[in-house]
């Protein structure tokens, strides 16, 4: 009850943000509000002429005091033309509704005629039980008071339009600013591979200073990848952007109200606060809907547009979705507070007899639900039980809201429409994506195994069959059917796309001694189904590290399988994800830890053998299975190393963690201890001077706030011509 105790005192300082006495508008001025505020004048009117118990528009079209008294209003506060325009529209009405005109009636009134009329006062009232008998005139008072509430009133509803219409074009802007840049880098890059880096001018200073202080850099200090408590803190300029977002959300909630002293819906200012607040915070919130859920959809446009990756507009999924909560709580709250001025717990308990009021409280209750149920740590370490508390609380809340608004004959439906068409869009486009990688098949037979000593899956999916070719840093959505949670997708990155797998094993499993990938000929006879064929066309190979449930399931399903892959029923949605231009650069730095090595992987052919202008190659790896790194070298990156463009820098953790690499031993220097980053982005840097570096960190989130902000030291330190890329592991 403190709530309702204090309002009286914080809401007067509200309306002082608010309305800061805007200019009212002018009768004449306004022809539309002068009219209809004679007509509110009007209304409560009874007249001889008419029958007591005719509605008032009937008594309107019918009553000839009732016309003349309408008419000399509106010729003596809106002027002969409005006043003109106005009878017309009206006699149009009396015909549509009745089928009849209105009756001939007196206008001719002289000036002294009109002196002597009788005005009614603000308070007065002549209903049924007491019918004026002549032509009567509102006072300025009464058309005044009438004038001043439909202005406000009006005002009002018009910026509730426009800032919820507002909203939504900040994030179409965003969006144009991203297609913009993206425009702006492709052209950049374009020029800068056939330019020399020597000069530095004006422009490539002023790109160095934004990257380096505005792009790249963490919000604050050194965490952007890393939680901080249950939360994560996105990029600098994300930060920003959600900043601007959220300050023009405060302004358009608190500006832009015209309070009065006697307004005769509102009453006082603090009601006046309380109900157009209410309105403004709910209209609002509702308008972010859209883009709260296209920027929530894997089949997002925004992200075609700008190449801005999934991560980013995750970020802006999750902040909206935020605002969009605190502004239903805040109208949940004033219109609770002004329930109880109006009548207390009566009159509030009266209000859930109406369905759309029980409506918007499930809306807002499930909102606030559905925050609590997206904390990091939640995401974290339930992400199936989040993913489906997330879809059945998003729908629930979709579909009161719906409900809510129905009140209004669906002068918001819009708000509902669009996101559903949303949802069902990328539902479409999910199983468009399905189809086209295999057409004529709903699944793709895939074969998978796992080694103990390396601690890895590995997934060969063929593509013969598929309609595109996957790109470098694409990644796909992968549904095992025998999995016994068959609903459930995970977005992988290809490792790598090759041809023939090899007829010897792949690697051993160096405790069992046995092939983790048996031969050609022993999978043939092992796998039904003629696997052994699939293995002879094109596949990619995705590297999963299992962890709990999916990873840690598909690992527990191949662990019993010791002599030769399993083949396994999956459906491919995909490919997403952009590929970058890393191919332009001279020089580029992938810094990898464990599993995130397949982003490298992905681009190592393109970079050490497709690419017309060949650049140099580093990667640098923390990995912590010997079985692992020797596989991945000797199996996915072997054509690079032997191209002689690729330098590879393995980290072990201790001496005892050394290991023989084999036939690949040469051109892998190996280290002991955790990676110096800075120093490795230094030294990197110093050596693409006159050229272009492109730093990627695919690892730990520890280690890519190390690549982050080893970059902006190197920025710093005047090396302009570094760009940062970062594949994150948190959800």
């Amino acid at each position: 009850m403190r709530l309702f105790a204090q309002a009286p005192l914080c809401l007067p300082l509200l309306a002082q943000v608010s309305h800061a006495r805007q200019a009212a508008a002018v009768p004449k001025d306004s022809p539309d509000l002068c009219v209809r505020s004679c007509e509110a004048s009007l209304k409560p009117l009874r007249f001889v002429d008419a029958d007591a118990a005719a509605l008032p528009l009937r008594q309107a079209c019918q009553s000839r005091l009732a016309l003349s008294s309408k008419y000399l209003c509106l010729s003596l506060n809106c002027g002969t033309r409005t006043c003109d325009s106005a009878i017309q529209h009206h006699n149009a009405t009396c015909y549509d509704s009745f089928g009849s005109p209105i009756p001939t009636f007196r206008t001719n009134y002289t000036d002294e005629e009109i002196a002597g009329l009788k005005r009614i006062g603000k308070g007065d009232a002549f209903g049924s039980d007491k019918p004026l008998a002549e032509v009567v005139i509102p006072s300025y008072d009464r058309f005044n008071t009438w004038f001043k509430t439909l202005d406000a009133v009006e005002y009002a509803h018009r910026l509730h339009h426009l800032y919820g219409i507002g909203v939504m074009v900040f994030w179409v802007a965003v969006v144009f600013v991203g297609l913009g840049n993206k425009a702006y880098l492709a052209a950049s890059q374009m020029h800068r591979s056939h330019q020399s880096f020597d000069i530095s001018g004006i422009w490539t200073e002023t790109g160095s200073w934004f990257k380096r202080n505005v792009t790249i850099p963490a919000t604050f200090g050194y965490r952007c990848a890393q939680n901080v408590w249950w939360a994560t803190i996105p990029s600098r300029i994300q930060t920003l952007t959600i900043a601007v977002f959220l300050l023009m959300n405060v302004v358009f909630c608190v500006h832009g109200y015209r309070i009065i002293d006697d307004n005769i819906y509102f009453g006082t200012p603090i009601r006046q606060v309380l109900r157009y607040a209410a309105d403004r915070t709910g209209i609002i919130s509702f308008a972010n809907f859209p883009f709260i859920w296209l920027f929530g959809m894997r089949n997002n446009v925004a992200i075609w547009l700008t190449g801005w990756d999934f991560g980013t507009y995750n970020n802006f999924h999750r902040w909206c979705a935020r605002i969009s909560t605190l502004e239903a709580v805040a109208h949940s709250i004033f219109y609770t507070i002004l329930i109880f001025m109006n009548g207390g717990w009566n009159y509030y308990a009266w209000w859930f007899t109406m369905w759309f009021w029980n409506a918007g409280q499930i809306a807002t209750v499930s909102m606030c639900a559905l925050l609590v149920f997206s904390i990091y740590w939640i995401r974290r370490r339930f992400y199936e039980a989040f993913l489906l508390i997330h879809i059945g609380l998003s729908i629930l809340i979709l579909l009161t809201m719906l409900g809510h608004v129905s009140i209004f004959d669906g002068e918001y439906d819009i708000l509902f429409w669009i996101p559903a068409f949303i949802w069902v869009f990328d539902r479409a486009m999910r199983l468009l994506r399905i189809i086209i990688y295999n057409p004529g098949q709903w699944s793709t037979t895939a074969l998978a195994s796992y080694s103990h000593s390396a601690n890895i899956i590995r997934l060969s999916i063929p593509v013969d069959k598929a309609l595109y070719k996957p790109r470098s840093g694409n990644y796909f959505y992968l549904t095992v059917l025998d999995d016994k949670r068959f609903w459930e997708s995970h977005p992988f990155t290809i490792a790598s796309l090759s041809g023939d797998v090899p007829h010897k094993a792949e690697f051993t499993d160096e405790n069992e001694g046995v092939p983790l990938l048996a031969s050609t000929t022993n999978s043939s006879e092992a796998v039904d189904g003629g696997v052994g064929a699939e293995l002879k066309k094109q596949h990619m190979a995705f590297l999963i590290r299992p962890y709990d449930s999916f990873s840690g399931r598909l690992r527990d399903m191949l662990a019993d399988e010791q002599l030769a892959p399993t083949s396994v029923r999956v459906l491919v949605d995909g490919p997403y994800g952009h590929t970058q231009r890393l191919h332009q650069y001279q020089r580029v730095l992938f810094i990898a830890g464990g599993s995130g090595v397949v982003v490298a992987l992905s681009y190592l052919n393109t970079l050490c053998l497709e690419a017309k202008t060949l650049p140099t190659v580093e990667l640098h790896w923390a990995v912590r299975e010997p079985g692992f790194a020797r596989h991945v070298l000797a199996k996915d990156a072997r054509e690079a190393l032997t191209a002689g463009r690729l330098s590879v820098h393995l980290y072990v953790s201790s001496q005892m963690d050394a290991f023989d690499m084999g036939e690949v031993s040469s051109q892998v220097e190996q280290h002991i201890g955790r990676p110096n980053i800075h120093s490795i982005v230094m030294s990197a840097a110093v050596g693409a001077q006159g050229g272009n570096l492109a730093v990627v960190a695919c690892g730990p989130a520890r280690m890519a706030d190390d690549a982050r902000l080893a970059v902006v030291d190197a920025l710093r330190e005047g090396n302009h011509h570094i760009d940062y890329f970062e594949e994150s592991f948190t959800w």
